[in-house]
This record gives C-alpha cells, structure tokens and sequence, in this order.
C-alpha cells in the first residue's frame, strides 16, 4: 500500500476522517450509536483500499491539487459504503478500512461489502475517465476483501473505531489489497464462500502475497451473477429432499391459485422467520401450478426481490418486478439501452406502448425523449400514480393471455416508496385473474408491514394468510433422513442436528453443511459415517451473520440479558436468570438497581 504525500498525512485524514463522517446517512448514525460496542468480538468482513501508484501522481502534483483529487476520490468510495451500511474504519494516506459487520451487523456482510467494493471501482472509473480527459492522469484504485473475527471497541465523537484483529483478518484484507491489479476487487476463499452464489469469479488458485509465510486462496470479482443462484440449502453438495412438514401450507396456496386460474383475483401473504422454508415452498408451488422454465407458459410468474440494504433505495422492489414482466436482464436494468426496453414494451402492448414508455423508462431512470421529459414534469404524487399505471396496463395485458403470480420476496427490506406503489396497484389488480403473494418476516415496525397490515383491513375474504412454524421433532427428523439418505444415522448425531437446529430447515441444512465440511461426517460408499469429533458442535459461521443480525435489533436491556444468558448455558429455570441479573445490575445512586 502506497501513502501518497507523507507531508501532514494525519492531518489530512483527520480532515477527511471528519468530512466523510458527516457524510454518513442519519440512519446509519443512529444504528452505529445504538450498537455500544466495548470490546466486542464479532465476524466482520473488512475492506481496503487504495489508490494505484499514489505516490508517483503526488510528486507529479500540487499539494492542493493532490489533495482536492483525493477528497473527491474518497467522496465517492465512501457513499458505496454507507449505501450497504458499512462502516469507515481508518483513513491511511491514500487507503481507507471499511467495516461489514460492526458495528451494525447485517446477516449478508460478505456480500454488502463486495457490491460496495464493485461500485467503488464503477464510480472511480468515471471519475478516472473525467481526470485523463481534463489532466492526462491515470486514476484507478484496487480493493481487497476478507472475512474473519475482529474486536471493535466504542464508537467515538467523529464514528471512528479503534480494532485490534484476531486471526490477522484485517492484516489479510490489506495484503490482499497489495497483490490486486489497478480497477480488480480480490476477495480470500473465506469471504467467496458467503458469496459465491452473487457473483462471478475467476478463481486465482493460491498466491503468495507480501508479508504472508504461506500463499492465499484468492479470486477475482468479475462481477454480478446474471442469474444468482440460491444462497442456501445442500443442492451443490449433492444432497437434497422432498419438501417435509409443509403440505398444508401448499394446498392452501395451490387453493387459492385455482381461484385465480378460474378468473378472480386474490392476495396471499406468506410470514415467517429467517431459513423457516419460505422460498423453498413458493419453488414447490411453482411446480405445483405448472410454472415451468419456459417464459411462455400456461402461468406467468412475475417475481421481484427486496434486498436487505434496500430500504433506502427508492422503488427498488418495483425496479425488479418491471424487470421480471418485461424479461429484462438480472443485473444492470439501469443501465440497459433504451431501445431493449422500447422493444419489449412494443412486443407486449403493441401501439399502446408510447403511452407507458417514458414513465417505465424514468421510473428505471433511462435516458427520455424531449417530449418524455415533459411529460413526467408531474409533482411526486401525480407521478407515482402514472407509475402506477402503466405497471397495471402491463399487468392487465399480461393476464389476458394467461393467469398470473405476482410474487414480492422479502417485503421486511422493502423500501416505502415501493410499499406505495405496490397499495395503490393492489386494488387495480384484483380484477384481473392475478395472485399477489407476499413473502416475508413479521417485522411490523418495516415500512414494509404495510403490504401486510392493509390489505387485512381492505380485503377481507380476498386475502389468505400463511404462517410458517417450526417443523416438529418427527419432521425434522425425517428431514435429516432425507438429506443424508439413511435411517441409521447414529441417534446422538441426529439428535445433536435437532437440538442444534430447534425445527429451523435452513438451520438443519447448515449444521449438517458444517458437519460434512469439517469431516464429522463422511460418505463411505452410500453411507454416512459420523466420525469422534462429532461430540463438538458449533455454531456454523454461515448462521452467524444472520443471528448477530437479529441481535443487534434487540433494545440494551434485551441484549444484556442476552449475554449473561449465554454464559449460564443453553437451558436454565428463568429464575436463575433474573437473580443473575439482579445481582449484575449497578445500583443507581438512590440505592435502587
């Protein structure tokens, strides 16, 4: 890593520190607060960066010209990563550390600091484009990922964090950085594996890097998935298994769905918490209706997904579900060519497409004509009633070929200006021979609630809901069955798989994913042997983030109880509990604790 200008370096950072601080959206600030960390240990995926060859350009530049660059630079890198909710760690001359991971922790870190590290390099690449046109400098930065354990101590008066790293993972993130070409993102085998279901890689097989005895798994980010794969479950290690435990669930919805094959339209809602087989039972009723894998089937399936840093990103549930009607590309709708977009619109509606097409386009934010712009100088609320519209003329022309689903996945993420788009479109919909199902958490204080709390009060009869429990002992078990495709797995490793995973299918899949990865479990032949380090059992990585994740959204009180909890043991009378705590608790200075 290079340190462009050595000349008052920490006053310079101690500037920039300060600018980018008050940069940080205020409902990071308020998160990052909350999160009191006092010497904490927690996974983290940490982030550097730096400018290629900083040196070199400082001594070719003034002082404040130099300066001025890299302020702009850091501008930009810094708003990708308080867009995923990552934290600016240091500033270091021409390098900054970027936390995933504390002091907010979210259950997809490895993957927010990934796509924040591709839009650095994506937003740094026009500001490089703007500097060799006005001053002939070539301006390109590198960035290298790591996963692993970190102590994060208090946030401080300006947001800094002062860490000390276990396991070397911040000290590997650097030295990945340094073996990284000018405009590459390298990530370490430890992050690829979180995120090897998002994005495209070219895997670099080991290489040795500066300051390392021994070399590193390295891949370089190509970038977006064109179709992301699924994120859990056993399907790439070869095991898998019917659905269990959820066939009443399924009638219900098929039930519904007959409803609307038979011409009225209906709204489902499909609750429950993470990994409890959500996704997996729309898949299964996918099949069930005949959804298949041709685009032209007897249903359209229009799906659109929220993303867990997607609360504030204006309208990006309705971005993905426009792509699924018109077929457009996974990744990058926003910056297709307007033409793709013209001529699928042009296929679908025929001459009515003019009608619809400037507001789709700026709804995307794609490139209008004159005569668009005018058009969509509308005040907000006048505009997302046009919106609305031509979402419903696309629909409508949709369903009169065939019967529709319009899925919304995750609405707990969903960000408010897509709540009402999707309330005002609901009742236009209902008419049409179209399910609306939407999928998600019971977390009634998200913007997204609304999708669930209204439609109770408006529809009525119309609405189904569907909640998902925890599969019971016998379910679970037949589960674990399945997906190790004997009966004589030896009773004390199933029964630590279903103590371990408490009726949670995704749970059971990862315990038995640590397992298998571990070697405490083995396939000789067609059986699966359990071997003596299966008495060990801990918490696989994979379910840290997500469980961290649902921690932190607990109040003080709640997280402190929470602690000592986990140091009494697993299970213990509640009373036990509340003396620990009553003896643990400061006593205010009137002598009551």
């Amino acid at each position: 890593m290079s340190c462009g200008l050595s000349l008052s370096d920490d006053a310079l950072a101690g500037a920039r520190q300060a600018r980018l601080s008050a940069a940080v959206p205020a409902p990071l600030v308020e998160k990052m607060r909350a999160a009191k960390l006092t010497g904490e240990r927690k996974p983290v995926t940490a982030l550097f960066a730096d400018v290629v060859g900083s040196t070199s350009l400082a001594e070719r530049m003034d002082p404040e010209d130099w300066t001025q660059m890299m302020n702009e630079a850091f501008d930009l890198m810094s708003r990708a990563i308080f867009r995923y909710e990552g934290t600016i760690a240091q500033l270091q001359g021409d390098a900054l550390l970027a936390f995933f991971g504390a002091p907010v922790a979210h259950e997809d870190d490895p993957e927010r600091a990934v796509r924040a590290a591709l839009d650095m390099i994506r937003a740094t690449d026009e500001f490089t484009a703007q500097l060799k046109a006005a001053r002939g400098i070539d301006f390109r930065i590198r960035a290298g990922i790591n996963t692993g354990p970190v102590i994060v101590g208090n946030v401080g008066s300006d947001l800094r964090y002062e860490y000390t790293a276990l396991g070397d993972a911040v000290n590997v993130a650097a030295r990945v950085e340094t073996a990284a070409q000018p405009g590459q993102v390298l990530i370490t085998a430890q992050t690829q594996r979180f995120v090897a279901s998002a994005f495209e890689f070219d895997d670099l097989g080991e290489v040795g890097v500066k300051g390392k005895a021994e070399p590193l798994h390295l891949y370089h980010v190509l970038g977006l998935r064109a179709e992301p794969g699924r994120r859990r479950g056993l399907e790439a290690i070869g095991l898998s298994s019917p659905l269990v435990g959820r066939s009443a669930e399924l009638e219900t919805l098929r039930g519904v769905f007959e409803v609307v094959r038979a011409g009225r339209g209906r709204l489902a809602v499909l609750l429950g918490e993470p990994g409890i087989g959500k996704s997996r039972l729309l898949a299964e009723l996918k099949d069930a209706i005949g959804v298949g894998t041709d685009p032209g089937g007897p249903v359209a399936w229009i799906e659109g997904r929220c993303v867990s840093y997607g609360r504030t990103i204006p309208y990006h549930l309705v971005f993905d579900l426009v792509r699924s009607m018109l077929e457009l590309p996974q990744t990058g709708v926003d910056v297709l060519p307007r033409d793709v977009l013209d001529e699928r619109l042009a296929a679908l509606l025929g001459d009515e497409a003019t009608d619809v097409a400037g507001y789709v386009a700026h709804l995307l934010g794609m490139p209008l004509s004159r005569d668009e712009t005018d058009r969509v100088q509308l005040d907000p609320e006048t505009l997302q009633g046009r919106y609305v519209a031509a979402l419903s003329r696309i629909v409508r022309q949709i369903a009169q070929e065939r019967p529709v689903v319009l899925v919304c996945e995750d609405i707990h993420w969903a960000d408010p200006a897509s709540v009402e788009i999707m309330l005002q479109l609901l009742p236009l919909l209902t008419p049409m021979p179209v399910l609306t199902l939407f999928c998600g958490r019971a977390e009634t204080d998200a913007p997204g609630w609304k999708l669930v709390a209204q439609p109770r009060a408006v529809f009525a009869d119309a609405l189904t809901e569907v909640r998902l429990q925890p599969l019971n002992e016998s379910d679970s078990r037949e589960l674990v069955a399945n997906l190790l495709e004997i009966e004589s797995l030896p009773e004390s490793v199933r029964q630590a798989i279903l103590t371990r995973s408490e009726g949670n299918p995704f749970f059971v899949e990862e315990v038995i994913r640590m397992l298998i990865g571990h070697g405490a479990i083995v396939r000789e032949g067609d059986r699966w042997m359990a071997n003596e380090t299966i008495s060990s059992i801990e918490i696989p990585e994979t379910l840290h983030g997500l469980l961290l994740a649902r921690i932190d959204q607990l109040p003080d009180a709640a997280k402190r109880s929470l602690r000592i909890a986990s140091v009494i043991g697993r299970q213990f009378p509640v009373r036990v509990l509340e003396r620990v705590l009553l003896a643990s608790t400061p006593e205010t200075p009137g002598g009551q604790a």
